[in-house]
């Protein structure tokens, strides 16, 4: 039986029969699971996004194509380049995105250091952008939180998110483990959510 610190496993083939085996990872005291960058996955995306930074960019080039095409393209490149700077810092980040632990949930790109768990009143799955699949938090004192980052970033996330939306969202694109198994963690310390 593994300890309560190496609960987060991987299934691979053994040798000879082809029969499965669970092979444990293990974690640090107290952590429960950290999600870091999967390279194929972020390789993936950055090569899609690179093809479609490409199809911009011959647009952007036709000078047969109305301005209006054009400048869209042009748009098309730049947001394209910004995406694979941003890949191209994960892919090459040693320590973990995401942290679940005994203390809260640890989310480095949102920039307001560890959600503890007493703060969070919900957790659901959400889209972000109409197609992609993100964890939302819902925090009790949001305003706690929001004022650890500048105030600027602070009125983005709020802007960013209209009708109850949560600011707070834990995005899984080039990341592993996925989305439904860091929910399923996080259902078992919370109450489950309903999807706006």
């Amino acid at each position: 039986m593994p300890s309560a610190h190496l609960i987060l496993g991987r299934f691979e083939h053994g040798s000879g029969d082809g029969v499965k085996r669970l092979q444990y990872l293990k974690l640090p005291p107290g952590c429960l699971m950290e999600i870091r960058t999967s390279i194929p996955r972020t390789l993936g995306l950055m090569a899609f996004l690179v093809v479609i930074a490409l199809i911009c960019y011959v647009g952007a080039r036709d000078d047969s194509a109305l301005v209006v095409i054009r400048v869209c393209a042009w748009s098309g490149v730049f947001f394209c380049i910004c995406i694979l700077v941003f890949y191209l810092f994960q892919l090459f980040r040693r320590s973990p995105t995401v942290v679940i632990d005994d203390s809260g949930v640890f989310d480095r790109r949102l920039g307001v250091g560890t959600i503890a768990w007493e703060d969070i009143s919900r957790a659901a799955v959400t889209r972000l952008f109409g197609s992609q699949r993100c964890i939302s938090l819902w925090l009790r004192n949001e305003e706690h939180y929001l004022s650890r980052l500048s105030a600027q970033r602070a009125w983005l996330m709020q802007v960013g998110n209209p009708g109850g939306a949560s600011p707070f969202r834990i995005q899984f694109a080039g990341l592993t483990p996925r989305l439904d198994e860091a929910y399923e963690l996080l259902r078992s310390r919370l109450p489950e959510g309903t999807a706006l």
